[in-house]
Parts: C-alpha cells; structure tokens; sequence
C-alpha cells in the first residue's frame, strides 16, 4: 500500500515538475524565436528606408528584367510593377523570384524554405509603381534556435532524471511519519485484539455460570442473555480485528488445498439458505467441477460475508449466486436489495465505513474489509456493481 502511495507522490511531483519544465521550454522557443523574427524584420525595414531611391531608380531605369546575382550579400530584393513584371533586382539565391511572385499584398511578410536555405522576405509598396520584395537569409538564426530547442531537450532529459530521483526521495520522507504512524496503529490493533480476547473469553464463561443459577429473576436472566449477546458480537468484532491485523503484517496463513468448488458451494448455500428469513429466497447457477487451489474455510468466510451482507440489505425478493469458469474462475452474489448510492460506493471496502442510511444496522463494517483481504490473499479480484432501489452484484474472480 505505502509503496503504491509513494510511487504515485513521485509520479505527481515528478509530473508537475517536467510539465512546468516543458511550458517553460515552449514559452521560451516562442520567445527567442519571435524576438529574432522582429529583429530581422526591423533590419528589412531599415534596409528599405534607406534605399527607397534607388528602388525608385531602378524602376525608371531598366526598361527591361535586370537581375543581378551577389552571394555575398546579405539582403537580395527584387522591384516589380503593379503587374507583378519583375523590373530589376539583386539575388543571393538564383532563380527564387518565380517562387516568390505570388507576393502581391504591401507589407506580407513570409518566412519561406529555398532548398537548404531559411529566408525571411517581405513586399514593401512603391507608389503608384509597383513594389519591392525584400529578403534575408536567415538559416543560420534557425540552426541557432533548433541547437537552444536541442539543448533544451537535452536538459529536460537530465532534469527529468533529476526530478524522478528527488521526487523518490522526498515521497519516502513525506511517507515516513505516515508509515510509523500506521504501523504504531496497526501493532496497536494486533495488541489490543488479543489482549482483550483473554478477559472477554473469562467474562463470557462468568455470563454462562450465572445463567445456570436458578435463583434468577426473569429480568436477571434478560440481563444475562442481553450481556451475552454483547459478549458474542464483541468476540467477533475483535476475531475480525485479529484477522484484519495479521493480514496487515503479512501473517495471514492460507491453507491451500485443491477442492471441488462446485459442490462446496451447493453445500454451504444449501446450509444458509435454512436460515434465511421467509420474505427472502436463494438461488444458484453453478457450473459442474470447478475446481480451484485456495483455503477452503476463508473461501466459505467470503461466501458467507457476501450473503449475510446481500440478507441484511434485503428485505424481500431474491439472492442469486453465480458460479462459472472460462478462462478464470467468476463467483457473483446478487440481491435485489435497496443497492448502494454512487457517494458510498468507493468506500465499502473500507473499514468500519457504514453509509449515513444504515447506521443502525447490525454489523461491524468489517465483513467487507475482509472479504476483499481473502480474495486478495488467493490473487483474485473483487468487483461490485450497484443501483440503489435495485440492487447489488459483488463479483469476485479468481
């Protein structure tokens, strides 16, 4: 149980962290990548201030397409009427201008990819004339971001290393008081339920004694037998409690033995069913020579659980206990009972939980608790369906 806890603490802060170091990532590349943007656009506009005129020039010069090529530039731009007619230019990339002439909006900023280049490149208007698109080689501002993105991963790789080993250890700190606590609890329970087991034993044997005194008023003797029923109900709570206690520590001992299940269950059925109420009827489907390895008594103690808890939340109609065998072994108890709100659900495992409506019912609030501990002793599972006003399906596998 504590290692599950601390496992899923570690996985919650190891989470948290990471999802933190991954925003924080993604906010960053944003970051990084829209300042560089903005810079090199303010390096497009300025380039174009600076030489509006001699676009100009160029327009009323070149009467025909004249393009120059110089790799060693940094800006290339190319001048085009209002018909998208290139006019004259500088390149640093040879034949880009056909892929670039559908840029006809004033002001369109692209970021395009030419081969093995990144370029950054923008249509400025020329009045009443035309336009200029202008361009930068921006690949090296690219392989700068994705060695930061690279870098960043990198780091998120280590750090996700870092944050699982700390959160390891700071989910065994946080446990620790938590697990002292339980077990001091839990050694309390084991103690207490088998030091009280000797004075309860001696008190119910002093009920028996005076009940055989004939010198007992009526009401003497109802007081007797109203103290001896405590006594009973009290030796069984603390049975449970025992049983609860050593499965905690690892010290619930299985007699496991291979046995006929199918005709176990005919058996054990058959005897309970002689002390259900009349309103009430059993019924079963059972599959012939089921045969499953496991301690026969706690098999028959999850049975009975089952039953007088479906008996208990039942006032009329029918008990249904299922038991077939495919793959795995499948035991079901239905009733038709007044079934279990959604609220109360998750908890009926858990012990002493009782929901709000029955609180004056008989009964520990352990059945349950102990039910799941045996199928969970033989590797098995425990499912429950319910629907309030109809009733209640515990389905346990094996």
């Amino acid at each position: 149980m504590f290692n599950t806890v601390k496992s899923r603490l570690m996985i919650l802060f190891t989470g948290s962290l990471l999802l933190i170091l991954v925003i924080f990532i993604l906010v960053l590349y944003g970051f990084i990548s829209e300042v560089i943007k903005k810079e090199d656009i303010n390096e497009l506009d300025l380039f174009f201030e600076n030489e509006r005129h001699e676009f100009y020039e160029d327009f009323y010069e070149h009467e025909e397409e004249q393009v120059e090529y110089k790799e060693d530039k940094r800006y290339f731009h190319y001048v085009v009427d209002v018909n998208q007619r290139l006019i004259a230019g500088e390149e640093t990339v040879r034949g880009l201008y056909p892929f670039l002439s559908n840029m006809d909006k004033p002001n369109e900023t692209e970021e395009i990819q030419w081969e093995k280049s990144h370029l950054l490149v923008k249509s400025y208007p020329l009045e009443n004339i035309g336009a200029v698109i202008i361009g930068m080689d921006i690949t090296n501002e690219k392989h700068v971001i994705d060695k930061i993105v690279w870098i960043l991963l990198s780091l998120t790789l280590v750090l996700s290393l870092l944050f699982a080993w700390i959160g390891h250890f700071f989910a065994g700190q946080a446990m620790k008081p938590i697990q002292k606590s339980f077990q001091t609890q839990r050694k309390f329970v084991s103690d207490a339920s088998h030091e009280l087991r000797t004075p309860l034993s001696i008190f119910y044997s002093s009920i028996d004694v005076l009940s055989g005194e004939e010198n007992l008023s009526t009401f003497g003797k109802e007081v007797l037998e109203d103290a001896k029923n405590e006594a009973e109900m009290m030796n069984k709570l603390l049975s449970d409690l025992l049983f609860l206690a050593r499965s905690d520590q690892g010290n619930m001992e299985l007699n496991r033995e291979e046995f006929d299940l199918s005709s176990q269950l005919r058996s054990w059925l058959t005897s309970f069913a002689r002390t259900v109420p009349a309103p009430l009827s059993i019924v079963w489907d059972i599959q012939d020579q089921v045969v499953m390895k496991g301690d026969k008594v706690r098999i028959q103690q999850l049975l009975y659980i089952l039953l007088e808890n479906a008996v208990r939340y039942t006032k009329e109609g029918t008990i249904t206990c299922t038991l077939k065998r495919d793959q795995k072994i499948r035991l079901s108890v239905e009733d038709t009972g007044s079934g279990i709100s959604p609220e109360d659900l998750p908890h009926i495992f858990d012990r002493f939980y009782r929901a709000d409506s029955v609180r004056k019912r008989d009964g520990s609030g352990l059945g349950l608790s102990i039910a799941k501990t045996i199928v969970d002793a033989h590797g098995g599972k425990m499912d429950v369906k319910s629907e309030q006003g109809k009733g209640t399906q515990f389905i346990i596998t094996f």
